[in-house]
């Protein structure tokens, strides 16, 4: 390893650059920091949800009970356990218990299908899952034991210790991400990567004092461990956002100044800006940690709008290498100033967090370097490789010249003049249109350009043949016209990169861990576009009722429905509510478009508009 904090010069893969050369046997096992803590502030606050709150004492005692009934049921390392729970105080009772035992944890969101988790389970050779009453429904008939999280635990048995003869190289916990064949992969966390990165965080974020955060998004997702380890081994207490918190109650919980830090995504942070509705913020938490999405320099303003005294970090890795991998504080004390960038510009990421392998290479290896490369990365942040996916993990996982392992992350970048890393978009997002090679990044970024839109994405759909349906988010007025918008991409980009159709949202849908989701975009560009607002034939002024579901039936493309209908059973879905939202607000009915999906009826839905 080369000790040097520099991003990497090399465009051919030899010349890797890391942080520091620390050894994984130097770095302590995160449940060890943890006992220290409970050992010194049995007292303190650990987790806390609403009125409720464990302190470390309880946390450590009810962990080691529920560890030792799992190792009688031969959990140990090389093990995997199930965790299937919505946030709460038992579901972090249930990943240290597991971490203890010696096992792996294996992450199960509720909310995802239940032949989903159930594949994930089957595939991982989960032979018990942890999980709470009345949740068992789910996991019911499974080749495996169901173990409940509820019950204090027996905390007066003699100590496992940390990990109970895990080693460095044993599995933390296996994560599963969507694959390109529409099989999930588990992506193997080693114990040394996850430790690696919880002993920076200590030294960026605490060094010596404790940290207060806050968990809103399921564990089934990488970037929340940020959220969940941090406090936990510095002393200080985890908040528990409630599972069913809108945007609203979500906005107000990340921007509560007791807190040291948040995480949050891009998307995620545009959609807060809407849910504040203009109300001038308080200064928020120490630190606001984003990452997941590449971020551009007009996000940065609206995190800084959101959040006026917290210092913002901009990081970036792929689950692959343990949560994150590169970081930059965002102000000039690091050397980054807004005003050098557009609007659109996306920001740099930075330089490597310690013990880790950065290294740029050309896509191809036939391909002459040009200004974006595909990055690599290695050290002890890099995953074991995929369960079960041997050709899979060959493929990703390569080894370089000078014989060290690294991921190929498929993200494209480049140096900035402070060579510092860019994100600029990923090799996956080239598509063919007519036989001509580009870029959907190019085609977004020309959209966003407007002063009229928000937010864009576009996707690629197969009829009309080779087409594009663009998907496009208005600024504060809400209208936009799709005829001028094609106007002007027309001035900038090529015949063929013009979408054929384009789709306004009230937002673009996030997926349950906060980022854009491609794939109801994918569905929604498939579908029938909803009929033009008509205005009405009949001399008669039409009610609000009647102007209402006139609204609901051009989002839905249906011709005849009632105030008695449901919405969800008409085929409606959250894409769909953004659209009627959207669409209402135009005719001066305002409604939020979670209060549509919540709604019984369509009667109900109008009944609970702002008049």
């Amino acid at each position: 390893m080369t000790e040097t904090t520099e991003a990497p010069t090399s465009r051919t893969g030899s010349a890797p650059t890391s942080a520091t050369t620390a050894g994984a046997a130097a770095i302590p096992d995160v449940v060890g920091l943890i006992e220290r803590c409970a050992a010194g502030t049995p007292d303190a606050a650990a987790v806390t949800m609403g009125d409720t709150h464990l302190t470390y004492r309880q946390l450590d005692r009810r962990a080691d009970g529920l560890a030792r009934r799992l190792r009688d049921l031969g959990v140990g390392p090389g093990r995997i356990v199930g965790l299937h729970a919505d946030r709460s105080p038992e579901l972090i009772v249930g990943l240290l218990a597991v971490l203890k035992s010696g096992g792996a944890y294996l992450p199960l969101d509720p909310a995802l299908p239940d032949d989903r988790l159930r594949f994930m389970v089957d595939d991982a050779a989960a032979s018990i899952v942890l999980t709470r009453p009345g949740r068992h429904g789910p996991m019911a008939g499974g080749s495996y034991d169901l173990v409940s999280l509820d019950g204090d635990g027996d905390g007066d048995g003699a100590r496992l210790g940390a990990g109970a003869g895990a080693g460095p190289r044993d599995l933390a916990y296996v994560m599963y991400t969507s694959g390109s064949t529409g099989r999930p992969k588990g992506v193997m966390v080693e114990r040394q990567g996850l430790a690696n990165y919880v002993r920076w965080l200590m030294a960026e974020f605490s060094p010596g004092n404790p940290v207060h955060s806050l968990l809103h998004s399921s564990i089934a997702f990488d970037f929340s461990a940020t959220n969940i380890y941090l406090p936990l081994v510095t002393g200080g207490s985890l908040a528990l956002a409630p599972p069913d918190a809108d945007h609203e109650a979500l906005a107000r919980l990340l921007q509560d100044s007791r807190l040291d830090l948040v995480r949050v995504t891009p998307s995620h942070a545009e959609l807060l800006d809407a849910a504040t509705g203009g109300r001038t913020p308080p200064p928020g938490p120490r630190y606001v940690v984003v990452g997941g999405e590449i971020l551009r320099a007009h996000q940065v303003s609206t995190l800084r709008r959101l959040f006026p005294g917290s210092v913002v970090y901009n990081h970036y890795g792929p689950t692959e290498t343990v949560i994150g991998r590169c970081f930059l504080r965002l102000d000039e004390s690091a050397g980054f100033h807004l005003d050098d960038y557009a609007a659109h510009d996306p920001v740099p990421v930075g330089g490597p967090i310690p013990n880790t392998l950065l290294t740029v290479r050309p896509r191809e290896p036939e391909a002459t370097a040009d200004d974006t490369d595909e990055l690599l990365i290695g050290g002890l942040g890099l995953a074991r490789g995929y369960l079960n996916l041997p050709t899979l993990t060959e493929r990703n996982f390569v080894t370089l010249p000078d014989g060290t392992r690294a991921y190929r992350t498929g993200d494209l970048v480049r140096l900035d003049d402070r060579r510092r890393l860019v994100v600029v978009g990923r090799t996956d997002d080239q598509v063919k249109i007519r036989g001509h090679r580009m870029e959907l990044g190019e085609v977004e970024a020309c959209l966003r350009a407007s002063d009229e839109v928000r937010a864009a994405a576009v996707v690629k759909v197969a009829s009309p043949r080779d087409a594009l349906v663009a998907f496009v988010v208005p600024e504060r007025d809400g209208h936009l016209d799709p005829a001028a918008l094609r106007a002007g991409l027309a001035r900038r980009l090529p015949n063929y990169m013009l979408p054929h159709r384009f789709v306004v949202l009230d937002a673009l849908p996030l997926s349950a861990n906060r980022k854009l989701d491609r794939a109801a975009l994918a569905a929604l560009a498939v579908a029938p576009a909803p009929r033009p607002v008509a205005e009405p034939s009949d001399p008669q002024p039409e009610s609000r009722e009647e102007r209402f579901l006139r609204c609901v039936r051009d989002v839905l493309g249906l011709s005849e429905l009632s105030a008695d209908d449901d919405f969800l059973a008409l085929g409606g879905d959250s894409i769909a509510a953004m659209k009627l939202a959207a669409r209402c607000r135009a005719i001066g009915i305002e409604l939020r478009y979670t209060h549509i999906l919540v709604a019984r009826s369509l009667g109900e839905t109008l009944d609970g508009a702002a008049r």
